[in-house]
């Protein structure tokens, strides 16, 4: 669902008015901001469970997009069961300003480098919103270039930030000392 908003800008600028006319129309699409269920328990109908105590607890309700009001019996139910309305949905709903923050650098488009090097990366393409295959120099080009899809994917596709590499485990290795045996007998 779009909806249409026609802004209207005045001006007495002679030099603009030229171009513009004195009103200016310009279209503007405004999509309305409905809510998305984070967590699939939270589509689940509230459960009192068998017991019957009588603890207030809170529910997700997926038609009101809204937490309400239910008696929990103190065992079993299921996971659409919350202590408080704001833990309810701040569990269940994405909030309108916590989107993903993704670096500028993200929407830069890929920049080949200056060297003669032919090294398999991977970048974001901020048109399509997808992490691309490509080529790079090896020296030069910026930021928007990564060793592989899952470091593009989660700094610039979902905006989750730098993914820890895991400690390589080298098991019982010890380091050797190798001497050139023409060498041996130098000093320096």
């Amino acid at each position: 669902m779009w909806l249409t908003i026609f802004l209207l800008s005045q001006t007495n600028n002679p030099v603009f008015s030229v171009y513009f006319n004195t009103y200016k129309e310009i279209p503007t699409r405004v999509t309305p901001y409905s809510p998305r269920v984070i967590d699939k328990t939270c589509l689940l109908k509230p459960e009192s469970g068998p017991c019957r105590g009588n603890i207030p607890m809170y529910y997700y309700k997926p038609e009101k997009q809204d937490c309400l009001h239910f008696s929990w019996g103190g065992c079993q139910g299921n996971g659409n069961r919350f202590d408080t309305h704001e833990q309810c949905l701040e569990s269940c709903l994405s909030k309108p300003n916590a989107r993903r923050m993704r670096p500028k650098w993200c929407f830069l488009s890929f920049d080949y480098g200056f060297c003669f090097g032919a090294i398999k990366r991977w970048y974001y393409d901020a048109r399509w919103k997808v992490c691309k295959e490509t080529i790079y120099s090896g020296c030069g080009g910026n930021k928007n270039n990564f060793y592989n899809i899952e470091q593009c994917d989660s700094i610039c596709r979902f905006g989750n930030g730098y993914i820890k590499k895991a400690s390589e485990s080298r098991g019982n290795l010890k380091k050797v000392l190798i001497v050139n045996p023409l060498n041996a007998n130098r000093t320096s």
